[in-house]
């Protein structure tokens, strides 16, 4: 399996998320293994960090 790569850059205050499936906003689901990868990629905003 290839590393993938993106071809935008991450801003600090976000890192990327993997999920093995999304949901589309007409309710289907989609499933990584449908287009041959283990996740779909998905750039969320960091939490702060509780102590």
């Amino acid at each position: 399996m290839k590393q993938a790569t993106f071809n935008f850059p991450i801003p600090e205050d976000h890192e990327v998320i993997f999920r093995a499936s999304i949901t589309l906003k007409n309710g289907k689901v989609l499933l990584a293994r449908f287009f041959g990868i283990r996740g779909f990629p998905i750039l969320v905003k960091k939490q702060a960090k509780k102590d």
